[in-house]
């Protein structure tokens, strides 16, 4: 059991390192305050590093291309929602935090829609927790201004600890149909 244990902490030790990971080499690809498409870009590439390391996270229940490409999609729309807003500075920390975590849980819950925990828990899970994540590394003293498409390592573990309640909470369950 406790290797189990080990085995599944790892895996989402490693989802919460992926998250500075994610958002230094989307920065590094593209910088947002060149505009809409390159602020797309620096999003999408930081979704795809996310979302495969959830996906080899998730014990591979879903397609890998389906997975990584919905939080790629997810996480570049709602980032360009939030630059085109002009929610950019540490003070909107909350809303970047809440657009982007409403966007990428939307997109995750149409690739696991029948699994648990279904959309409905899903997408305001992210939302939530993408929020305080955000408050919580803008309240270190990372800068919102930079650009950043995801939060940085306080924020990550934060995250990860919201939303892993929830995995844990529903997602041990017998996989069950979504409600309808």
């Amino acid at each position: 059991m406790s290797r189990v244990v080990s085995l599944d902490s790892a895996k989402w030790i490693a989802v919460f390192l992926a998250y500075p990971v994610a958002g230094g080499l989307g920065r590094l690809i593209a910088n947002p305050a060149d505009g809409l498409v390159f602020a797309f870009i620096c999003a999408a590439v930081a979704g795809g590093i996310l979302g495969a390391a959830q996906w080899l996270a998730l014990g591979r229940h879903v397609s890998p291309a389906l997975w990584i490409g919905a939080t790629a999609l997810g996480l570049g729309v709602s980032f360009v929602i939030v630059q085109a807003a002009g929610a950019t500075t540490s003070a909107a920390a909350p809303v970047i935090g809440a657009v982007t975590g409403l966007g990428v849980g939307v997109t995750q819950a149409f690739v696991r829609w029948d699994r648990v925990p279904a959309g409905p828990i899903w997408i305001p899970t992210m939302a939530i927790a993408w929020a305080v994540a955000w408050v919580v590394t803008t309240s270190i003293g990372v800068q919102a201004e930079a650009g950043w498409p995801v939060v940085g390592v306080s924020g990550a573990l934060t995250a990860q600890i919201l939303t892993g309640i929830v995995l844990a909470t529903l997602g041990r369950r017998r996989v069950q149909p979504a409600l309808a």
